[in-house]
């Protein structure tokens, strides 16, 4: 029986594509980086923002860090969307009982779930400042998991990438991939996803 649905949250219950990619050109102009497309930028959501940098633009620098997280953060922020689902599906699990949780690969992730208004469905929001080691590996689950008092057989975790699924897989727990960001279903089930949906609120035919 399942207790427990954790969910990622960039491309998972929002979309951060366009708001990411905003706020990353911003940055890029103040230092003469190339501009990056939102294609890029999808690509590297779900990575913690020095792999992505990395990625995008081969360097990472922690005073440019400091910077986006100074100036452009709220920007972005304020760019998301949820999707239209999100909303009906965490107020039907609420309303089934399911504990809810979020765990991002995000520094800290709370201050992006408050600022879509998220936070009052989720006893516990997890970043990677919380864990010791950042998704695929298992940390971020198996605290959440210890948060909720859950066992892995009792819990589903929600995601977009091929690392929400590895992790999900490296965890022990069922890993549900959405084809809302940048993986094909086919990607997903290869990485381990247990089961695919387009659509965020077709999870609850699983209830």
């Amino acid at each position: 029986m399942v207790k427990a649905v954790i969910f990622d949250f960039d491309m998972t219950l929002a979309d951060s594509s366009y708001a990411i990619t905003n706020s990353t050109n911003r940055l890029a102009r103040e230092h003469g980086l190339r501009n990056v497309t939102r294609e890029e930028v999808l690509k590297t959501i779900g990575m913690p923002i020095r792999d992505s940098w990395l990625h995008l633009w081969g360097e990472f620098k922690e005073e440019w860090l400091t910077e986006y997280r100074s100036f452009f953060v709220e920007q972005e922020y304020a760019g998301i969307r949820v999707f239209p689902g999100t909303f009906p599906l965490l107020e039907s699990l609420r309303d089934k009982g399911i504990r809810l949780a979020v765990a991002s690969n995000r520094q800290n992730a709370r201050p992006v779930v408050e600022s879509q208004k998220l936070d009052a469905f989720f006893e516990h929001i997890i970043g990677i400042q919380d864990v010791e080691h950042p998704k695929p590996a298992p940390d971020i689950l198996n605290k959440s998991m210890e948060l909720l008092g859950a066992g892995a057989e009792e819990v589903f975790y929600v995601g977009d990438t091929d690392l929400d699924m590895m992790t999900s897989v490296a965890a022990g727990v069922r890993g549900i991939g959405l084809t809302t960001g940048n993986f094909s279903a086919r990607e997903l089930e290869i990485s381990g996803a247990w089961r695919t949906f387009d659509k965020i609120e077709d999870i609850l035919s699983l209830f």
